[in-house]
């Protein structure tokens, strides 16, 4: 008779172990787009314009022709007036800037030219009619000097024919009068004159001088 099989009656337990070396979670790297296409921006052409009536300035309204991005963009002055402002006589320059989301500039600038174009004014007193002084024949005459005015400082007025104010005019036979003229030069070369006459006459009879009595 055969022994038992000692395997035959034995009893066996299997366990499977898996360990898995994959993680759980799979983090992903972090993508950022950085903008780095600057604006494009088209100033307008030179500006001209004149004096506004009564002022040294003018107002100018202004605008970028064109600027284009490929994100969102703002156009600021950042040199010179802001459009709508007054820019005084003379050249000024102005220069825009086109700024992107992304901080990325572009400049562009031109000129703004204000020109006078304002006639300076002047007016001259009265003419002036006066009598010969006492045993002359002439007489010290004085007036007030006319000064020009203007749209813009600096106007400066001078006497260009004439006699000055205090002078002494003489008396003419012809009752010829003198003729007093002055000028106002503006700023910009632009003039005006104005006159007036000063006449000086002789209201004194004459005394003769007879010889002494003969006897």
């Amino acid at each position: 008779m055969l022994p038992p099989d000692p395997l035959k009656h034995r009893h066996f337990d299997s366990k499977v172990e898996v360990v898995s070396r994959v993680p759980c979670v799979m983090l992903c790297p972090f993508l950022q787009v950085e903008d780095r296409h600057a604006p494009s921006i088209t100033c307008p052409a030179d500006i001209q314009v004149h004096t506004e009536p009564g002022t040294c300035q003018a107002i100018v309204q202004y605008a970028a022709v064109a600027f284009d991005d490929n994100c969102a963009v703002t156009v600021s002055t950042v040199v010179g007036p802001a459009s709508g402002q007054a820019f005084s006589l003379g050249t000024t320059t102005v220069t825009l800037r086109a700024t992107d989301d992304s901080s990325n500039t572009e400049e562009c600038s031109f000129t703004v030219t204000v020109s006078d174009n304002q006639n300076p004014e002047i007016a001259c007193p009265a003419n002036i009619n006066v009598a010969t002084s006492d045993g002359a024949c002439a007489a010290a005459v004085s007036y007030t000097p006319p000064t020009g005015t203007d749209n813009c400082p600096s106007a400066s007025t001078s006497q260009i024919a004439g006699l000055a104010s205090g002078s002494t005019f003489l008396s003419y036979i012809d009752r010829r009068s003198i003729t007093n003229s002055f000028r106002v030069t503006d700023s910009s070369g632009r003039t005006a004159t104005c006159t007036f006459t000063v006449r000086v006459y002789d209201d004194q009879s004459p005394i003769p001088a007879c010889p002494a009595s003969i006897t």
